[in-house]
């Protein structure tokens, strides 16, 4: 064997040597690559690559775990996540549902009012009869025709009545279209209410669904008001274009009837307070009708300003078509609504709602409007009510949302009782033109505050759908009495049933307010 090469004293080959050939190897090498180029592994023969750019973290920072940043990530997408919004066919929907509701209660209210001061409040009464009947059974035909079927046909049936009355329809014709409409204004009102309960379960969680309810229900007061609005406005300018005055009527010669008092009363007479309902009283219409002065419309001018209330209910119909869904309701809840507290306890304000709105459209636009300066002064007390209590549920629905609902109904029974003892010591004159409507006005912002307070507690929730119907028949009846009792009572008589009627609400809806916070406060603690 030869020796070995002193491997020491080899020399190492410069890098131009090592890219002909080794000797040792046999075989060719490459040229020496760079350190960093092996590292960031950039071999030749690869195709380089875009390099990622590093996200700079802070030097002092902690660096969390893996299960504490899919934690904190979780979180963060919580917070940052928008809340589901309302998808925009079901608010298009809705609005134009809310605008045919509009529209209908620009053509039934006024004419309510107008047919209730008049000759008309008995068959107001039929119609409102049969509403009350139809009531209990409103959640049964909903689910079995749907939304979009019933509030067709009650547009179509306030449409047909509104239209019999611009020709000489008789009694006998006229009586069957009332009880149709009443067929229809209770499931009607059900289907708006559902309407906006259905729009409310698309918000997302149980809090948004609240807020979503409130609005809902808000956009169709909002709606309805503002058509009683409308429509005393239509009522005005048609007194403008067709008036007919009744001074000439007090030239005639009054009927030999010692029981009928002057009118208007001499000085010495104004301040007897025995006398003074006596002249008030009744359904033989204004004290002493002869010697009313004022005016009022002409024939012409009824059958045009009714044509036109009845074109807005045929526009109404085909919104509501397109507004209303056309399936049908869910089915009614199984548990009992005599034992639900909202149908217990809601039933005596409901019933103090359609009474004090009776008397407002037929007893108080008779005497308090008609009587002091014919429909002159009648139509801006009825816009002054529709003008402030769609101001008043616009607001007061805000207020209560924060629960300040026992103040509101205690502030609203001490306003509403000091205005009935207002109307009992006020006497009708032409001198207090003014006060129709300012009286007018504060007892619309009443209206707007107990609809306002118990439609907030009976509407929505879990199994809602029987006690409101219950809630509806209440209101309905309560409208039949007070449009009877227009032919009937004296104003006097009237205003005292309103008054021991708002005791009661008061004291039942103070009893389901409590009862339903304790039973809220209870499934708290059990959470």
């Amino acid at each position: 064997m030869g020796s070995l090469p002193e491997l020491t004293e080899r020399a190492r080959p410069s890098r131009a040597a090592r890219t002909v050939s080794d000797p040792h190897r046999h075989r060719a090498i490459i040229t020496q690559l760079p350190v960093s180029t092996i590292y960031k592994k950039e071999w030749l023969w690869r195709k380089p690559k875009t390099p990622l750019r590093a996200v700079p973290v802070a030097p002092n920072r902690r660096r969390d775990s893996a299960t504490s940043s899919v934690g904190a990530a979780s979180v963060r997408r919580l917070i940052t996540r928008q809340p589901p919004k309302v998808p925009q066919p079901l608010v298009r929907r809705f609005t134009l549902l809310c605008i045919s509701s509009g529209l209908c209660a620009t053509a039934l209210v006024p004419f309510t009012a107008f047919a209730g001061a008049e000759a008309g409040a008995m068959p107001l009464a039929v119609m409102h009869s049969v509403a009350a009947i139809i009531a209990p059974f409103s959640p049964l035909i909903l689910q079995k025709t749907g939304t979009r079927i019933v509030i067709t046909l009650a547009h179509l049936f306030v449409c047909v009545l509104l239209s019999a009355h611009t020709v000489a329809t008789p009694l006998s014709v006229l009586l069957p279209l009332y009880g149709l409409c009443g067929v229809t204004l209770s499931p009607m009102s059900l289907a708006l209410s559902v309407s906006a309960t259905n729009l409310a379960q698309a918000a997302g969680d149980e809090r948004r669904r609240k807020i979503a309810l409130r609005r809902a229900l808000r956009a169709l007061r909002a709606a309805q008001d503002l058509g009683l609005v409308f429509g005393a406005l239509m009522l005005g300018g048609a007194l403008t274009i067709w008036p007919e005055d009744l001074t000439p009527l007090s030239l005639t010669p009054l009927p030999t009837n010692t029981s009928l008092p002057k009118w208007p009363p001499t000085e010495d007479e104004y301040f007897l307070e025995d006398d003074y309902e006596e002249r008030t009283c009744g359904a033989a219409g204004c004290p002493d009708t002869q010697a009313v002065l004022g005016t009022v419309l002409s024939a012409e001018g009824r059958r045009i300003l009714v044509a036109a209330w009845a074109f807005l209910a045929l526009i109404a119909i085909g919104l509501g078509v397109y507004g209303a869904t056309s399936s049908p309701a869910p089915p009614p809840d199984t548990r009992s609504t005599l034992r639900d507290p909202r149908a217990l306890l809601g039933v005596p304000m409901g019933f103090f709602i359609g009474l004090h709105q009776g008397f407002i459209y037929t007893s108080y636009m008779k005497w308090y409007g008609v009587c002091v300066g014919g429909w002159a002064c009648a139509w801006r007390a009825l816009l002054g009510a529709g003008a402030l209590q769609s101001l008043t549920a616009a607001t007061l629905s805000m207020a209560a949302a924060r629960g300040r609902r026992i103040a509101l109904a205690a502030g609203g029974c001490a306003a509403h009782a000091s205005l009935m003892l207002a109307l009992l010591r006020w006497r009708a004159a032409r001198t207090d033109l003014a006060l129709p409507a300012v009286a007018a006005a504060a007892w619309g912002a009443c209206a707007a505050l107990w609809d306002v307070l118990q439609s907030g507690v009976c509407v929505g929730g879990a199994g809602w759908r029987g006690p409101w119907a219950a809630t509806l028949c209440a209101r309905h009846l309560g409208l039949a009495l007070a449009c009877a009792a227009r032919l009937a009572l004296c104003v006097r008589t009237q205003l005292a049933a309103l008054a021991v009627a708002l005791a009661a609400a008061i004291a039942t809806h103070a009893a389901l307010e409590l009862r339903l916070r304790r039973g809220a406060e209870a499934a708290r603690h059990r959470s």
